[in-house]
């Protein structure tokens, strides 16, 4: 298994979060894959959002943040017509999946699936022991 280093995946450390992106288990990092190949004004204003969440503990302007699937609790970053899906994990983690360009008023299932299915694959390995290197 491939563990990226830290700084690889730790977007920004809050004083209420630390916000990271997740990673499989090859060690890819679709959320920081997606954010590297979008305009500096999407990263400028994603940097933003994400800074004062860790900051700050909340974000309470749904345009620029909200619950996208209560039963999951997945939640989504919103700069420029971008979509980042997360999570809350204990410990004080938002948890950066993946990411997709707004195309229409609804989300994009297929890209909430996927999101899904990173926020049970995350859990698991976290659970396993195997997520994280070894300190």
């Amino acid at each position: 298994m491939a563990v990226p280093k830290k700084e690889e995946y730790i977007f920004y450390q809050g004083e209420k979060f630390q916000v990271e992106f997740y990673f499989t288990g090859i060690g890819k990092i679709p959320g920081k894959e997606y954010l590297e190949n979008v305009s500096l004004d999407v990263k400028v204003k994603l940097a933003a959002l994400v800074k004062y969440i860790a900051e700050h503990g909340r974000l309470f302007d749904i345009t620029k943040f909200r619950q996208v699937d209560p039963k999951e609790k997945i939640y989504e970053f919103k700069p420029a017509g971008q979509r980042f899906f997360n999570f809350f994990y204990e410990g004080g983690k938002i948890i950066i999946t993946n990411a997709y360009m707004k195309k229409s008023q609804k989300v994009s299932k297929r890209d909430l699936e996927k999101a899904k299915s990173m926020k049970k694959d995350y859990i698991a390995r976290v659970k396993g022991g195997i997520y994280y290197e070894k300190n």
